[in-house]
C-alpha cells in the first residue's frame, strides 16, 4: 500500500539512486545486488524519515496489539531478518511497508480492523511485500534504464555511504516512494500474505473481511480510502484471488470464526 502519490519521474530517479549507490559488482557484469544488510539499513534510514515526517499514534495499547500480531506473522515470513511494527496517527485507511522489514499501519485501518485476523490479513499482505523482496525488484527495474551517472554525481557528490543512505532514505519518503508496487506485486502480496498467515495460525478470511469493511467505506467515506484504491487491482479481483485460495466465496465474506483455520505450507523463500 502507499501514501502518498508522486509523478513517475521522481520514482524513477530515486530508485535509480538505490541501483547506483548499491551496485556491487563491476559495471561490465550488469548485475545487480542489494545484500540483506544493505537492504535493512535502507530501511532503518527511510523509517526514520518517516517517523520524522509523520507523528507516531500515542495509544501504546494499539501499538502493542499491532506489534504482537506482526512478530507473530514475520516469525513465519520466510526472511531471517528484524521486523519492526508502528502505528502513525492517521485516519486514512492504509499500510505500507520499507525494504528490510519496516511496517507502518495507519491509525484508521487498525480502528477499521473488527478482529485479530482482520488486522492481521493486513500485516501479513505488507510482511509479504518485504519477504518477496519488491522494494529491491523495484531498483533492478530502474537499472534497465540505462539512465546516467550524472544524477548520482549531482545529489550524492563525495559523500561517505552513511550521509547517502541518509540522503536516499529521505528522498524515498519525501517522494512518497515507499512503495508503489506493480500490481502484480500487489496480487504476489495477497497471495504470499494468505500463506504466511495459514503459517502463523490465523484465519485468512479476515483478508476477506476487511475488503468487505473497505468497500462499504469506499461508498460513505471515499477519501479515507483513496490512496489504497490508486495502488492496488480493483476489490473485486482482490477477493476473488484471495477467496479462491482459502475456498470462501468472496461474493459474501462472513466474520471469520474464533478457530483458525489449520496451517498450510508454501514454499519457503531464501533471504
Amino acid at each position: 500500500m502507499t501514501m502518498i502519490r508522486q509523478g513517475s519521474r521522481r520514482f524513477l530517479v530515486t530508485w535509480l539512486l538505490l541501483f547506483f549507490l548499491f551496485q556491487a559488482a563491476p559495471a561490465r557484469t550488469q548485475v545487480f545486488a542489494l545484500s540483506p544488510k544493505q537492504e535493512v539499513e535502507l530501511g532503518r534510514r527511510a523509517a526514520m524519515e518517516v517517523e520524522r515526517r509523520y507523528p507516531l499514534a500515542r495509544n501504546p495499547a494499539m501499538q502493542r496489539r499491532v506489534q504482537g500480531l506482526g512478530q507473530r506473522l514475520a516469525r513465519h515470513s520466510g526472511r531471517r531478518i528484524p521486523y519492526h511494527f508502528r502505528v502513525l496517527d492517521l485516519r486514512e485507511v492504509n499500510a505500507f511497508a520499507l525494504p528490510g522489514g519496516y511496517v507502518y499501519v495507519n491509525r484508521g485501518a487498525v480502528e477499521l480492523a473488527r478482529s485479530d485476523s482482520e488486522l492481521g490479513g493486513v500485516l501479513a499482505h505488507e510482511i509479504a511485500h518485504v519477504a518477496r523482496r519488491h522494494g529491491v525488484k523495484q531498483a533492478e527495474k530502474a537499472q534497465k534504464l540505462g539512465l546516467g551517472l550524472g544524477v548520482l554525481d549531482m545529489v550524492l557528490g563525495g559523500r561517505g555511504v552513511g550521509a547517502s543512505l541518509a540522503n536516499l532514505g529521505a528522498r524515498m519518503v519525501g517522494d512518497g516512494v515507499y512503495l508503489k508496487y506493480s500490481r502484480d506485486a500487489e496480487r504476489e502480496a495477497d497471495r504470499e500474505g494468505v500463506f504466511i498467515m495459514r503459517r502463523a495460525g490465523m484465519d485468512p478470511r479476515g483478508m476477506l473481511t476487511f475488503l468487505h469493511r473497505m468497500a462499504q467505506l469506499q461508498r460513505s467515506n471515499p477519501g479515507r480510502v483513496s490512496t489504497f484504491f490508486s495502488s492496488h487491482p480493483s476489490l473485486q479481483e482482490r477477493e476473488r484471488n484471495i477467496g479462491s485460495l482459502i475456498g470462501v466465496r468472496a461474493s459474501a465474506p462472513r466474520t471469520p470464526a474464533h478457530h483458525p483455520l489449520p496451517p498450510r505450507r508454501s514454499p519457503e523463500l531464501k533471504t
